[in-house]
């Protein structure tokens, strides 16, 4: 599992860097304000899925809450940004958001850092 570094942008802009898609999948640290953008140059649709805690602690006097992982398809030749991640629904122990693919052919990946 490759770890993909948050990018940071500014009122000039920023061209960002993107990180092929990993077979054994990506992670990511996770502050509550990244944004994900999956991009899909391949022929065919593929699904991100966003790995959940499964279980997140009580919240306003519910829970635990389930929460399911989150799937995010993406067509072939199209691109999707998703985000941000509420930490406790999505970090694992190390602080990191876990994400697969369903195929990695002409897939990548960037973070963005907002404020």
């Amino acid at each position: 599992m490759a770890q993909i570094s948050a990018q940071t942008t500014s009122e000039a802009g920023a061209a960002l860097t993107y990180s092929s898609a990993s077979g054994g999948g990506d992670s990511f640290t996770n502050t509550g304000k990244e944004l994900l953008h999956v991009k899909n140059g391949g022929g065919s649709s593929v699904t991100v899925t966003l790995k959940s805690r499964n279980t997140t602690p009580v919240i306003d006097g519910y829970g635990p809450v389930s929460k399911p992982d989150v799937a995010i398809t993406i067509p072939a030749g199209a691109d999707r940004f998703a985000g941000p991640f509420p930490q406790k629904a999505f970090n694992d122990a190390n602080g990191r958001l876990s994400m697969t693919y369903s195929s990695t052919t002409s897939v990548s990946a960037a973070v963005i850092a907002t404020r």
